[in-house]
């Protein structure tokens, strides 16, 4: 408030004739305001000084102190008096929080002004779920060509025409009547404005394209096609990228749509210049291109890359598309003519192709039955170079098996020292799989891995090298045959030294027909009887004590037993008692040699002969077919013609075409190709959805419609304050009648945000390699046991192969290994990655 004294201002006031005439009334104003000015005891006397506030009592920020408890006391009854607030700012916002009752802006008004804190308000029954209540929308579009351009009509008199948006003159490109004009106008970008040096003359065509024009102008226009004459009302517009260009898309309302656009017309749409009256014409063209091309024959020769040709039509731009992609012709097909026998699932096919070309597959299944084929087999995986720095006299050799506690030595067994490795789920090929081919040849030769053993030395070893008997074909089973009755294999031809082989007949028919033979450990000299229920064996023309030793596993006439005691050349114990009587049976010896014998040759096995028990069996014709891993038939096909046209890629979609083109493929491949284009039109309707899920049953976000909570009449509170502080205020100032309030108290969280860190490291091995359904990985150009003994890899780690990571199981050789999981997809050519 002003300190100045209105008694020295007196003399000012009165008119100079009376200061001149009466200067004692001058004196006595004087003294009197001065009076009024100065405190007289106790007496304040300030009444021109509260005067003066008068002017300022309508502003609440002066005034607050002394009215702020009258004006609560009569306007804000309802708000607490013990909160810290702003009390001149209650008093200016107090009459919006009145008007605003109810709402969810007036609850968070109160909030900042009472707590300074925001508010969320949720109702429940917006999430409420409801029937047939869900906003179903189909968008209708209608594409237009992005080079608007705005059209004018020369008088003769007019130099200066209202452009459509701000644009400098390099924004723009000036057509007269369909001629290009470089020079004869200024463009005024603040006003939008093009000025022509000379006025256009009567019916000259003015044509503005704009470099990039502002596509929101369409919002809210009429636009009308001047071909066809229909006309719709444009909601919005967006930008659409197809291929090499972008066209405008209209959003139409067909709640006003008369009439059907054309492809490829004109259309226009009127706007108001920035005058407020002048309207201005935007025109463009409807956009149809070319979105489809469906190959009807593929013919034959084509290349990946060929153009196609795309004719007629009535285009404004021509469309262009390519060849994409085609049938190599290649060997995508294994037949199986023969399976033969010692095969597992993944074992490697390969056919050398002419030149350079290969084809390489992988078992894809195998009949591990057993039937007249073994299913297992079974070696020592121990390897001697591991132990070549032993000294003989070494009490202990440091063999892995365990069947001797204190150690091998000299004195030990070799059987008893050494380890089994046994592949199991073995047979004949039933299907394979092609996992690359770069040959479409049908004269190639294909040979297959045997199945594989690992050692103790991480290496695996092929079944194959083994020479091995592993298939025996029943010509004809005979009749009286039974089972335990022994094959008997005879001489080898000229040039065969396998040895050991010995099988067995384990299953026959009711009338004793041969329907099964298995083959069995190698067997002794002479021959043994037993009875049932005893453990002693009885020997003929035997030699126990020089061929066998205590602890041999033997079988019997098809009983395993282990022997305990051997008590002559003729006679031994067996652990368990026997179960069935044996006469002139051949003992067979486990771990003497691989089932089915060793160093035999493919295609030229002993001859082999049935012989019996019962002297009535008769008509057995039984022979070898195939060694363990070999004598598989295979061959290759393929289903495709070289150069076949599978799929036509469109790389420029063309514009305004106006009726179905023709596609031309006969100036490539052998020219029999032919092939469909379809277009997209310039008016499109969308495939309905859903704007809201209020109806869906399936939306996360509904609930069902309950008591309490989720009903119409709630409302949820959620603010960092006490609900106790502001439950009466809201109950008794903004609470809507009817209605009932939850409160939430939202918690704030500090969360630990640091980090760690793990590095990981990844290094691709030389060479690409493929993979199928199987455990195996196939290379071309790799060195997997190179990589593994440098410590690039080992077995245990991880590789990752088209982003599937497995873990290694074993490193067959440079080209192979195989890992823990079978990989889930094909994929070729692909680089491996070892992940660490």
């Amino acid at each position: 408030m002003s300190e100045f004294k209105n008694s020295i201002l007196v003399s000012q006031q009165v008119p100079e004739y009376i200061r001149d005439e009466y200067p004692l009334f001058v004196n006595f104003l004087e003294a009197y305001y001065e009076f009024l000015e100065t405190k007289q005891g106790t007496q304040k006397n300030d009444l021109i000084q509260q005067a003066k506030k008068l002017r300022n009592i309508s502003d609440v920020d002066d005034s607050i102190d002394d009215f702020s408890e009258s004006f609560i006391s009569n306007f804000a009854t309802l708000l607490p008096q013990n909160e810290q607030i702003d009390k001149a700012f209650l008093i200016k916002n107090v009459l919006p929080l009145y008007l605003a009752k109810g709402s969810a802006k007036s609850f968070d008004l109160l909030f900042r002004i009472l707590y300074g804190e925001e508010v969320v308000i949720t109702l429940p029954k917006d999430s409420i779920l409801r029937a047939s209540a869900g906003e179903w929308t189909v968008e209708n579009v209608l594409r237009i060509d992005n080079d608007v351009f705005s059209s004018y009509v020369g008088d003769g008199v007019t130099k200066t025409f209202f452009l459509a948006q701000q644009s400098t003159i390099n924004d723009v490109t000036v057509y007269s009547n369909g001629t290009l004009l470089n020079s004869g106008y200024t463009v005024r970008r603040e006003s939008k404005k093009i000025i022509f040096q000379t006025a256009p003359t009567l019916g000259t065509v003015i044509e503005v394209y704009y470099a990039d024009f502002n596509f929101e102008l369409f919002n809210s226009r009429k636009v009308t096609g001047t071909s066809s004459g229909a006309t719709a009302f444009i909601e919005r517009a967006a930008p659409r990228l197809i291929t090499q260009q972008t066209s405008i898309e209209l959003y139409i309302s067909t709640n006003n749509l008369t009439g059907t656009f054309l492809n490829a017309e004109e259309v226009t749409v009127e706007i108001i210049a920035d005058d407020g009256t002048t309207l201005i014409t935007l025109g463009s063209s409807t956009i149809s291109t070319v979105n489809l091309i469906t190959v009807i024959n593929g013919g034959a020769n084509y290349n990946v890359g060929d153009p196609v040709a795309i004719n007629a039509g009535g285009f404004t731009t021509q469309a262009e598309a390519v060849v994409d992609s085609i049938k190599t012709g290649f060997v995508d097909t294994m037949n199986v003519q023969f399976g033969g026998a010692g095969f597992q699932v993944g074992s490697i096919i390969t056919g050398p192709g002419p030149g350079s070309s290969l084809v390489t597959a992988a078992a894809g299944s195998v009949d591990a039955s057993g039937a007249n084929s073994a299913n297992i087999f079974t070696i020592f995986t121990d390897v001697i170079s591991s132990y070549s720095n032993v000294v003989i006299s070494s009490s202990d050799y440091g063999f892995p098996a365990n069947i001797i506690p204190t150690g091998e030595n000299v004195s030990t067994q070799l059987i008893d020292a050494f380890s089994r490795g046994s592949v199991t789920g073995i047979g004949p090929i039933t299907s394979a799989t092609v996992l690359f081919a770069n040959s479409s040849s049908n004269n190639i030769v294909y040979d297959s891995e045997g199945a594989k053993i690992q050692t103790l030395a991480n290496t695996f070893v092929d079944i194959k090298s083994f020479g091995s008997l592993g298939r025996i074909r029943i010509n004809s089973a005979g009749t009286g045959y039974v089972k335990g009755d022994e094959i008997v294999f005879g001489l080898l031809p000229f040039g065969n030294f396998g040895q050991a082989a010995a099988a067995a007949v384990t299953n026959v028919s009711n009338t004793g027909a041969i329907t099964k033979i298995e083959f069995g450990p190698s067997r002794i000299d002479g021959t043994v009887s037993a009875n049932a229920n005893t453990v002693i064996v009885t020997g003929t023309g035997t030699s126990f004590v020089n061929e066998l030793s205590v602890g041999d596993q033997i079988m019997i006439n098809l009983e395993t037993r282990y022997i305990n005691t051997i008590s002559s050349a003729t006679s031994f114990n067996v652990n368990v008692a026997f179960t069935k009587t044996s006469t002139n049976n051949k003992v067979g010896v486990y771990d003497r040699h691989p089932i089915g014998g060793v160093g035999y040759i493919q295609n030229n096995f002993p001859t082999s002969t049935v012989t019996s028990s019962n002297v009535l069996a008769t008509g057995a014709n039984v022979e070898v077919i195939s060694i363990m891993g070999d004598s598989e038939q295979i061959t290759g096909s393929t289903s495709s013609i070289s150069g076949e046209i599978l799929k036509i890629r469109i790389t420029n979609a063309g514009a305004g075409y106006e009726f179905l083109p023709a596609v031309d493929l006969t100036n490539k491949g052998d020219g029999s190709a032919t092939a469909e284009a379809s277009i997209e039109r310039s008016f499109v309707s969308f495939p309905g959805r859903f704007t809201s899920s209020e109806g869906i049953l399936s939306a996360l976000d509904r609930k069902v419609q309950g008591l309490n909570y989720y009903i119409d009449f709630t409302y949820l509170t959620s603010v960092q304050v006490e609900f106790s502080r502001y439950k009466d205020i809201i109950k008794l100032l903004l609470h809507p009648a009817g209605f009932k309030n939850y409160a939430e108290y939202p918690i704030d969280k500090n969360i630990n945000t640091s980090l760690t860190l793990v590095s990981t490291k990844a290094n691709a091995v030389s060479g690409t390699v493929n993979v199928n359904n199987s455990i195996y990985v196939t290379g071309t150009n790799t060195r997997f046991i190179t990589a593994n003994s440098r410590g690039i890899f080992t077995i245990g780690s991880n590789i990752s192969v088209n982003n599937q990571i497995r873990m290694i199981n074993a490193v067959i050789s440079n080209t192979q290994l195989t890992v823990s999981t079978a990989f889930s997809t094909n994929s070729n050519t692909q680089s491996l990655i070892i992940v660490t």
